[in-house]
């Protein structure tokens, strides 16, 4: 398949091809015009294909196009052309091609030291390295004031920062959109195994995405660079799922798992679709928004865990559990509930991101004014004067946005929720149970202290009667047997249980 070239995406190898290209971390764009009874796709176009791409008519045939961009940064002239072309502002436009941090690495390895030593210079060696030192210390934070500026700094810092932006030409969300992170060398069960040993292994990814829908049935992704390949294809899972199935032989692959079906190009041939090319880059960018796996199972991964330090702390409790309560429960708690409220603002961000694409759009000849029906939800309160800017979403895309929104509502944050008050319960029944346990060791304590005591009183007039015995006085020498000591033994004896029997009663009623 030749860089570029515009192929038959429904040919069978030509369409396994592309299954390759579209994981492989050499990919750098791919562009698909399709409509309901054909499809062409190209990879890796230059900045004279796309020049080509959009000022030549595009086919009646195909009026729907989708243009993919991987690493924006490093294609500056093809993501300025179309900058261009649909009217960015500067400030997307510079952002979308800013250029994103290193990801740093999860375990650094320790510093090496070399000390050496040079006989023949005279100079101090501390007044020498200070000056290095100081240009070494204004470079970094030079790098550090640059970076801090920079739009995926702000990313990195803030999980659920996103934005939205309207021009006549186009609507461009921007999120974070949260991968999981599969390391290769990973032996366990990420629902059930929550150790300290595996825990910094379990954190999701995220990969900051630019979803614009354009006035001429056009659809733009752009995609910060993955520089993981063993996690490109847990970060593009819902791009791929989207891609195979714009291809006949795609969505023949999907019919066996209606879940992951989409409804694209058979759509088109409904008899109710009049505009191919509105229909299909309408809901061509809902199902790219919509990465519904990752999210169902990052929730379902967070109840897994929830359920697993559950059982270990009432398995704690038993009676017949003699291991103490681990201490590692709460930090995991903590980081547990810190993820879940992380995930909470994501999922929120999202649906944000869904009510102000609903917005209506501007009528044309709209003069500016308000107009004088109030908004019915809160949520409209920034609605613009007149409606947004950008082309409007068919029915049935806006349709699909709504169920999206509802289903963020009920079933992803409200279970958020949940997780977060099941975690609140975790805490208090661990901090319960520890003291509970602490009670019942005190009480212990307590006991076996007092049991002691009685039998200190019990023996101690005993041990005076046999120190009396034992003392050696001339008057008393053959005076007293063993006959005598014993029933005295047993008279004191007697008298002092009598006597601790007779305190405890009265001590019990009081």
């Amino acid at each position: 398949m030749e860089n570029g070239r515009f192929e038959n995406y429904d040919d069978p190898d030509i369409y396994a091809e592309c299954q390759k290209k579209v994981l492989d971390i050499a990919s750098q764009n791919f562009v698909i015009e399709f409509g309901r009874d054909e499809a062409q796709i190209a990879f890796n176009l230059e900045e004279d294909d796309f020049n080509k791409l959009l000022t030549d008519p595009r086919p009646q045939q195909r009026p729907i196009r989708w243009i993919n961009i991987w690493g924006p940064h490093k294609q500056e002239a093809a993501v300025t052309r179309i900058a261009k072309h649909y009217g960015f502002s500067s400030r997307l436009h510079a952002v979308i091609r800013d250029t994103p941090m290193p990801r740093k690495p999860k375990h650094s390895e320790p510093k090496s030291y070399h000390f050496s030593y040079h006989g023949h210079n005279d100079d101090d060696l501390e007044k020498g390295d200070l000056t290095s030192e100081q240009e070494k210390v204004k470079e970094r934070k030079s790098v550090s004031m640059q970076s801090a500026a920079g739009h995926y700094h702000i990313v990195n810092k803030m999980t659920n920062y996103h934005a939205i932006d309207f021009g006549e030409k186009f609507i461009c969300v921007g999120a974070n959109w949260m991968h999981e992170q599969m390391p290769e060398d990973r032996k366990v069960n990420l629902g059930t195994d929550i150790s300290g040993k595996h825990e910094e292994e379990e954190e999701h990814r995220r990969l900051y995405s630019w979803l614009v829908v354009c006035n001429d049935s056009t659809v733009i992704s752009f995609h910060e660079h993955v520089d993981d390949i063993k996690n490109l294809e847990s970060a593009r899972s819902n791009l791929k799922n989207v891609f195979c199935q714009l291809s006949v032989i795609g969505m023949r692959e999907k019919s066996d798992t209606p879940i992951a079906m989409i409804s694209l190009r058979n759509e088109l041939s409904q008899n109710g679709v009049q505009d191919w090319g509105s229909e299909g880059a309408s809901n061509l960018f809902y199902y790219l928004f919509d990465d519904w796996q990752t999210v169902y199972q990052t929730v379902e991964r967070f109840q897994d865990k929830l359920q697993a330090l559950g059982k270990r702390i009432f398995d704690s409790s038993s009676r017949k559990s003699v291991k103490p309560i681990q201490k590692e429960i709460v930090p995991q708690l903590h980081k547990i509930g810190y993820k879940i409220r992380q995930m909470q603002h994501v999922y929120e961000g999202y649906k944000n991101l869904i009510q102000r694409v609903l917005q209506p759009a501007k009528q044309p000849g709209s003069n500016g004014t308000r107009t004088p029906s109030s908004p019915t939800s809160e949520t409209m309160q920034f609605a613009p004067l007149n409606g947004r800017q950008g082309p409007p979403l068919t029915p049935s895309a806006i349709s699909r946005f709504e169920r999206l929104g509802d289903r963020l509502q009920l079933l992803i944050l409200s279970e958020t929720k949940e997780l977060l008050l099941e975690k609140d319960a975790l805490a208090n029944t661990y901090f319960s149970i520890n003291a509970q346990k602490d009670s019942e060791a005190t009480a212990r304590l307590t006991r076996a202290a007092g049991l002691l005591a009685k039998l200190s009183v019990l023996f101690l007039p005993v041990s005076l009667m046999t120190s009396y015995f034992s003392i050696q006085i001339k008057d008393l020498e053959g005076v007293y047997s063993v006959r005598d000591y014993w029933y005295s033994f047993a008279v004191i004896m007697s008298i002092s249980f009598l006597l601790l029997f007779f305190l405890n009663r009265a001590l019990m009623e009081e």
